[in-house]
């Protein structure tokens, strides 16, 4: 009991967990076993899943995790948000370099890169969490503020939008990728 409560007091314990889970070991995993294809494209969705247990979360967990109002946040928010960026943006460079090497075409590079960076910040930053608002507000008026223990909905609702974002991501990817290919459109 007393080891519950001491983990109970401890700030910020949900964050520190997502980084000994998300951040630390699932990297190190996927660097050590040699898949840095899976890493690629798993930094830049470290940004969805910061989002989505933030919005799930508030007010009560994850507060400091990946908070979307820069002018309340603490200085561990305003870390863990830049900390994640920063982890986001070395996936799109990784995986703009390798499908740049892998074609030969620097344009197919570039563009896969900006097609990754829109959807991983500006759609997930900003869209995710309307999204999640506005899962919660529909299940206020619908099911006229029946309580669902532990904000699962909202959970549910940022991973749905989540996998939608990387399937949009997907097929744009391939569809530019056949394109470009296809017609040999290069830089100048």
């Amino acid at each position: 009991m007393k080891f519950l409560n001491l983990c109970l007091s401890i700030p910020n314990l949900d964050t520190i967990i997502f980084y000994i889970v998300f951040v630390i070991t699932i990297p190190i995993y996927l660097f050590s076993s040699g898949d840095y294809e899976s890493l690629q494209y798993y930094l830049p969705s470290l940004v969805m899943a910061a989002v989505t247990l933030t919005e799930g979360g508030s007010p009560d967990l994850f507060t400091n995790l990946y908070p979307t109002n820069c002018d309340s946040t603490s200085f561990s928010g305003f870390l863990s948000t830049n900390l994640i960026n920063c982890l986001a943006v070395v996936g799109i460079l990784m995986q703009s370099l390798v499908v740049s090497s892998a074609t030969s075409s620097i344009t197919l590079g570039l563009v896969s890169g900006i097609i990754i960076f829109a959807i991983t910040f500006p759609m997930a930053q900003q869209i995710l969490p309307f999204f999640i608002r506005e899962v919660d507000d529909l299940r206020n008026t619908a099911f006229g503020g029946v309580y669902f223990p532990g904000n699962w909905h909202k959970y549910m609702a940022g991973i749905i939008f989540s996998m939608f974002l990387l399937g949009v991501q997907y097929v744009m990817l391939i569809g530019f990728t056949k394109y470009i290919l296809s017609t040999g459109l290069k830089l100048i």
